[in-house]
């Protein structure tokens, strides 16, 4: 593949300078969380130069590169990267959507979201790079800003009389990690209501079955063969399931391996105890609309 340009290296950056924001760039690598691997020295640590927007903004440009240099400028391998960075409902919308579907056909009906704000002393937390709306996923992203005592941020979904609290570095990373908590308590809901007891002794079928009656999606298994200290074969397995992860066995035989792997992720689906949260601290957000409460109750 051969690419070409009609315009100089000044003219493309002007281009570029009115199609791309420095602020929306920043600001999607500060929310998918991807500023926590950038390699900084002690004074740039210091000085919290992960927070900066130019930081962030050449970040991006840094990943898109890497890809394209990966990729041989593949341009749907480029579009796919671009749009899953941009376009944060690619990253979590799925989980919206089972979350959604699942609560209205349990009889929960429709899944209530509850972006988190704090009292912040600091106008910064508050400017509109840091608090801004989304609108990603079912309910939106709404605004936060950061637990002052945790320093993470914060996301609410209820379900029914079920609450679920996620936390993250970013705003998509905390509506994920709730999402996440949400679809789990809904699946052990269903599988409660569907079976009496789970076959353990063939793990990998009852996951199948489990797929086929629509209660989870479909497992995905990987291989790996690798040799141990003595020259022995061994095999490695990841059963891999969206909204829970990667679980992983290691044994001589593959087909026993894969039983393993399933049952580390049947067992986990099926008995892991979910948490949940019995209240929500003030200040809250409703509506989307922030009302930020001071100690007293007054707004």
């Amino acid at each position: 593949m051969s690419l070409s340009r009609k315009k100089n290296e000044g003219e493309l950056t002007k281009l570029k300078s009115i199609l791309v924001s420095k602020e929306s760039l920043a600001r999607c690598m500060y929310n998918i969380g991807f500023s926590k691997f950038l390699y900084l020295g002690k004074s740039d640590e210091k000085n919290e130069v992960y927070k900066s927007k130019s930081v962030n903004e050449d970040l991006f440009e840094a990943i898109i590169g890497a890809v394209a240099a990966d990729c041989d400028w593949d341009y749907k391998n480029l579009e796919k990267v671009c749009r899953t960075m941009l376009d944060m409902e690619t990253a979590n919308g799925y989980l919206a959507l089972l979350v959604k579907e699942k609560s209205k056909r349990l009889g929960f009906g429709e899944p209530c979201y509850h972006p988190r704000a704090w009292q912040t002393d600091n106008y910064e937390d508050w400017q509109s790079d840091n608090l801004f709306n989304a609108g990603i996923g079912f309910g939106g992203f709404g605004c936060t800003s950061k637990n002052p005592k945790t320093g993470k941020h914060e996301y609410g979904i209820q379900v029914g009389e079920n609450k679920f609290t996620g936390t993250g570095n970013g705003i998509a990373q905390a509506k994920l990690d709730a999402e996440q908590k949400a679809y789990q308590f809904l699946i052990q809901e269903e599988i409660k209501r569907q079976f009496q007891n789970l076959d353990y002794t063939n793990p990998a079928s009852t996951l199948y079955e489990l797929f086929q009656k629509k209660v989870i999606m479909e497992v995905r298994y990987e291989f790996n063969e690798y040799h141990d200290e003595n020259g022995n074969p061994i095999w490695n397995c990841k059963a891999i399931l969206e909204g829970y992860g990667t679980f992983e066995a290691d044994n001589a035989s593959k087909k026993q391996v894969k039983q393993d792997a399933s049952l580390k992720l049947l067992k986990f689906i099926a008995e892991t105890k979910i948490e949940q949260t019995e209240k929500w601290e003030i200040p809250t957000f409703y509506s989307g609309m922030a009302k930020i409460w001071h100690d007293e109750g007054k707004i």
